[in-house]
């Protein structure tokens, strides 16, 4: 692609760990010049290892690797006036603040919405949280607002504890959400000037179909483990030689999952959703019986003959493998992901590899006016 879509936009990020750096390796991706500000000891996920890239002396743990691709680093101590002052040479030049202090450091730092607007009347601020209103300068991690928000008692077995998901997901759509709050506030620009957003309530928000189960019906929502409490079959199965899903979303696939696995249903006992739904665990067990006999890489072809979506529960490897060669990228002896978007048809691949701690500190300062 000859030119990506946020080149010329300018991000400061003065934010740390997982759903600030998130937010801002998208707007990365798509053209935007970060520049990641890092306080002198860097971003505590550099710490964050092993696993490492290079050296475990260069500090570039694979976590931090991970969300920290296409920036520019600069390292400022911003409790001095000299780091302050120089922080805000660089917001005359930006479009975009990043952060995710808590209220009550963000007005210490000077970094508050309605104060910068003085100086840089054209800065956007976007800021990360974990709670809001009077809780708003608690400290919070994923796991907490997983906790908190209500999506690890929906996760794990029926008559399991609740679970927290495999990833820091929450952190991931807080990152999405800003970064979506952001794009928003740079198009609105002289409209829009603020955006916040709060682990708790994007994790409450993103129940999704849970939330509105509960809304309509006030009943308390429960766990599932891989089943769904609004259709069936839609869930894993055991095949003789491992696990696979099985996600049926209408009758007409219904039909044809019968048809592969050789069964009938003459009295139309899980004819409709509903009916499934209320017999689920009768159908569960009538499917498995039959499932359990089949190879499962022979299952998963004949259910996509069917157009009947199915697949096999991948080990992360098995995934990474099953992207196809050329997916990953070698940078600066990394191997590092790339974007999901395609613009135009073409992937967005990495382009620079994760800074090591202030890499760029003389180059970005030396563009300053």
């Amino acid at each position: 692609m000859a030119q990506l879509p946020l080149e010329g936009i300018r991000v400061i990020d003065v934010s740390r760990v997982l759903a600030g750096p998130f937010a801002t390796m998208l707007l990365a991706d798509l053209g935007a010049d970060v520049i990641k500000v890092e306080p002198p000891d860097g971003d505590e996920t550099r710490e964050w290892g092993p696993p490492w890239w290079g050296d475990p002396r260069d500090r570039r743990s694979a976590y931090f690797a991970s969300v920290n691709r296409n920036k520019r680093s600069v390292v400022l101590d911003l409790r001095t006036a000299g780091g302050r002052t120089t922080l805000d040479r660089l917001l005359a030049t930006a479009d975009l603040l990043v952060h995710n202090y808590r209220p009550a450091t963000a007005a210490r730092l000077g970094l508050e919405a309605d104060a910068l607007s003085v100086g840089h009347p054209r800065l956007i601020v976007a800021s990360i949280g974990g709670f809001d209103g009077a809780d708003a300068n608690r400290p919070a991690y994923d796991l907490l607002a997983q906790a908190v928000s209500g999506l690890m008692s929906i996760t794990g077995e029926p008559d399991g504890r609740p679970t927290k998901v495999g990833i820091a997901l929450l952190d991931l759509l807080a990152g999405l959400e800003c970064a979506v709050g952001a794009l928003a506030a740079l198009v609105g620009r002289g409209r829009t000037r603020r955006v916040q957003v709060n682990l708790i309530e994007v994790g409450v928000t993103s129940l999704i179909n849970v939330l509105g189960n509960h809304l309509a019906t006030g009943d308390e929502p429960r766990r599932h483990g891989n089943a769904h409490p609004n259709i069936a079959p839609y869930e894993s199965f055991e095949a003789r030689d491992g696990d696979l899903v099985i996600a049926v979303g209408n009758d007409a696939q219904f039909r044809r999952l019968l048809g592969v696995l050789g069964l009938d249903d003459p009295d139309g006992r899980y004819a409709t959703n509903p009916l499934r739904v209320a017999g689920h665990q009768q159908l569960a067990a009538w499917l498995g019986e039959r499932i359990g006999a089949w190879p499962r890489a022979q299952l998963v072809a004949a259910l996509a003959e069917a157009d009947v979506p199915a697949g096999p529960v991948n080990t992360v490897s098995e995934a990474v493998a099953a992207m196809g060669s050329g997916w990953t990228q070698r940078i600066d002896g990394m191997t590092l992901a790339p974007s999901p978007l395609r613009l135009d048809g073409a992937r967005l691949q990495p382009r620079h590899a994760p800074p090591l701690l202030g890499e760029h500190s003389d180059e970005v300062l030396a563009e300053l006016p």
